[in-house]
């Protein structure tokens, strides 16, 4: 079954050639596919220098947008999502992308196997006590951006828009449709923003995100 990897990045030019390297070492078949959302270094020379697909908005357009753009560009039936900034790491994608491919499940959900830098799970809970109380499903990672899913699941499920709330929404709209979703142990490594002023802003704009996330799915949820 064909694989697809998309890379959203942006200012990534210290990460990308290392996220793409671990990436081509675990997953040697798959086609790889980084969208560039208007980077003003040279994150976009540097994939293209790895014979990768390189797509590029000529405006910053968010997560959400960049993803889209990498599906529609895409051909495989599973279809993993990997964050340009992962790294060594990148490559821990290979066991979710097999998980979907398996049928073992419709999405999966990468749990990291350390954090460091972050908070104190404030909007982590928010998320995870949201989808719980909207769906039922009981979820340990609900941000984590690292994933695999079919193409069906996103064709159906992935937001065209959100910001940080992307996962929130993505796994609320694939549970509302029935789809199965499971989370997986694996090596990635999350590093936080800190707790500097820019952490919390960060963490600030993160929860006021994923509320609203919870707030669309769940008017869609009673409908």
């Amino acid at each position: 079954m064909k694989v697809s990897v998309l890379i959203p990045a942006y200012n990534e030019e210290e990460n990308i050639s290392e996220t793409i390297d671990s990436l081509r070492r675990a997953l040697p078949q798959a086609e790889l596919v980084v969208i560039d959302d208007c980077s003003s270094d040279s994150t976009a020379a540097l994939a293209a220098s790895r014979e990768v697909t390189v797509l590029r908005h000529r405006r910053n357009r968010g997560k959400a947008e960049a993803l889209a753009t990498g599906l529609e560009n895409s051909a495989g039936q599973v279809v993993a999502m990997v964050d340009g900034d992962m790294g060594s790491c990148a490559g821990e994608i290979a066991g979710l992308a097999e998980a979907v491919a398996r049928d073992r499940c419709d999405l999966a959900i990468a749990l990291f196997a350390s954090s460091s830098g972050g908070g104190v799970g404030l909007v982590r809970n928010l998320a995870r006590w949201g989808i719980f109380l909207l769906t039922g499903a009981k979820l340990e990672a609900p941000l984590s951006g690292q994933r695999a899913a079919t193409r069906q699941l996103l064709e159906q499920c992935l937001p065209r828009r959100g910001g940080f709330g992307l996962e929130t929404e993505l796994t609320l709209n694939a549970l509302r449709r029935g789809y199965r979703v499971r989370e997986f142990a694996t090596g990635f490594v999350h590093r936080g923003q800190g707790w500097k002023l820019a952490g919390f802003q960060h963490r600030g704009r993160q929860f006021l995100q994923v509320l609203a996330a919870l707030l669309r799915g769940g008017c869609q949820w009673r409908r």
